[in-house]
């Protein structure tokens, strides 16, 4: 079976409705492989970071949240107490969405295999009436997966084109998966750059921006609107 789709359908259980936080779990902000790198009222953003052989401790998810994936590792995922499937691997770019907001619930990851696992974590902060989506269309960006807190760009830059402006309606977090990505400058700053695999930025609500590939390749990016 093709690695995309086992990883999407493993993770994709995150979201199984009727989750229920077990008692004793820790908060997701005392987990130690889970380093906070934003938080506003908009997002919060998670590096998780998990060694072979390693598992985090029980936490628990209360926000909807969607991972990107960025470190292959071959993952044995707990729900309340019990296992979702068989260790299966992860494949970088992957991304999946959990609906936690008014269901949180508590989960446990064991990296079971022989690469690091890594992911950035998106939750969006707001308590329930998510607006309708308005999804923007531009050269090399399409909707690769919509729920009611995200709109989730998939972005794919050729070399050499000219650059291509989005206008989001909610803040997001731009996450680079190869290639370089290159962000014009917003309001008289000099361009940005980011071309490690989850190197990443962030924009508020209602802010447009130019982005092209750089560095003589194309680039890939995903971008997580927040509703």
């Amino acid at each position: 079976m093709n690695r995309l789709i086992v990883a999407a359908f493993v993770l994709a259980s995150l979201c199984a409705a009727g989750a229920v936080a077990q008692p004793g779990a820790a908060s997701i902000t005392n987990e130690p492989h889970h380093k906070r790198l934003l938080y506003t009222s908009d997002v919060r953003l998670w590096d998780v970071t998990l060694p072979p052989g390693q598992a985090t401790q029980p936490f628990v998810h209360d926000h909807d949240v969607a991972t990107v994936v960025i470190g292959d590792g071959t993952l044995n995922i707990q729900r309340n107490g019990e296992g979702l499937t068989q260790p299966a691997p992860n494949a970088r770019g992957s991304v999946i969405v959990a609906e936690h907001t008014g269901a949180p619930a508590t989960y446990r990851i064991e990296n079971k295999g022989t690469t690091e696992y890594r992911a950035l974590e998106i939750e969006n902060m707001h308590e329930g009436n998510w607006p309708a989506a308005a999804p923007f269309t531009a050269s090399g960006s399409s909707v690769l997966k919509e729920s009611r807190a995200f709109t989730i760009y998939d972005v794919l830059l050729e070399a050499g084109a000219p650059e291509v402006t989005h206008n989001h309606t909610g803040a997001t977090i731009i996450v680079v998966i190869g290639g370089t990505l290159e962000q014009a400058g917003i309001g008289g700053t000099d361009p940005v750059r980011i071309q490690q695999p989850g190197q990443w930025l962030s924009l508020p609500r209602f802010q447009p921006h130019a982005v092209s590939a750089a560095g003589g390749a194309n680039a890939h990016a995903i971008e997580i609107e927040v509703r």
